[in-house]
């Protein structure tokens, strides 16, 4: 673990002028959040402790806009490093390439805002951190990786951690051009670990492809991803397909969650926003989305046939 934290005031901004006392950055760093951020919110944002669990395409979108809105303290956890092929959708440099995520995250935070303190975990979301790390997060970001069993297992103890603990879970899931926004309020006793989709004792017994499927509702899929989940069902797919547009939507939407959270005010449980169908022409939407139901009931039958045949696989009703 690496604590992250600049507060030498010798630094010499871009126009030569030396980097202002703490609290004068900040009012000036944030002035022009007024008056859409009350000062109490703002306060708030800037005490708060936000848990950013995993840096990648989902949680790292929103290291950035919280850091810019006024967050001044980040606990960030991610045990990869970028490699070319992130380079399409998350924010990382040739320089970057082979460095931790969280890490170099951290460092760029740094060059924002000096004073921000940005707590870093490059082993990621860990059996011996876990319960450390939810424990003093106000909020929790999930952006854990669910393609592979092993931060599967961390995803799901990140969760049963967080239930444990009463604290707030905001997850996201980019699909094609859709972004999936899923707020546990776990402060809520009546809110199980995941909306119990998947419980704590089936992690040994299922696959990332049926954990999406639980997780994600069968009518928020959209038409552009089905020929690539069709391709996954009969055990083709070698990874899922991710665009820049959807990853970054996931910034936007939990940074306002967040404030919004810290506030005390009402989210919504579940927020979809499908960049592709919002852009589309109204005239062209009956039609595909005629196609889109038609697509996934075939996409649907194919699990079934699959389920039946095996004895396994996903079931993308629920």
């Amino acid at each position: 673990m690496d604590r992250v934290q600049t507060t030498d005031t010798t630094t010499v901004l871009g126009d030569g002028t030396p980097l202002p006392p703490h609290d004068e950055f900040y009012r000036e760093l944030t002035t022009r959040n007024t008056p859409l951020v009350t000062p109490e919110e703002q306060e708030r944002l800037r005490t708060a402790t936000i848990l950013i669990a995993g840096c990648g395409s989902i949680g790292g979108a929103a290291v950035e806009p919280l850091v810019r809105l006024g967050c001044e303290n980040l606990i960030l956890a991610e045990p990869d490093g970028y490699d070319i092929a992130n380079m399409n959708r998350q924010s990382a440099r040739l320089q970057d390439v082979g460095r931790n995520k969280a890490t170099v995250a951290a460092e760029r935070m740094k060059e924002i805002n000096p004073y921000a303190t940005v707590e870093v975990h490059d082993h990621g979301i860990t059996a011996e951190n876990v319960d450390a790390v939810t424990g003093r997060a106000d909020v929790i970001l999930d952006g854990i990786d669910v393609t592979t069993k092993a931060p599967l297992r961390h995803k799901v103890n990140l969760h049963a951690e967080a239930k444990a603990k009463r604290k707030v879970v905001v997850s996201g899931y980019d699909i094609a051009g859709l972004q999936m926004l899923l707020v546990y309020d776990y402060r809520d006793d009546g809110v199980e670990i995941l909306n119990g989709k998947v419980k704590p004792e089936d992690v040994e017994k299922i696959e990332p492809f049926e954990f999406l499927a639980r997780t994600i509702p069968f009518t928020a899929i959209p038409i552009e991803i089905i020929p690539e989940l069709e391709r996954q069902v009969r055990g083709e797919g070698a990874g899922f397909p991710q665009l820049v547009y959807t990853a970054n939507l996931f910034g936007v939407l939990a940074v306002r969650a967040v404030m919004d959270i810290l506030a005390g005010r009402a989210v919504r449980k579940r927020v979809v926003v499908d960049a592709n169908a919002v852009l589309r022409p109204r005239s062209q939407r009956p039609g595909i989305e005629a196609r889109r139901l038609r697509s996934l009931l075939r996409l649907n039958k194919q699990a079934k046939a699959l389920r039946k045949g095996s004895g396994d696989g996903p079931e993308l009703v629920h």
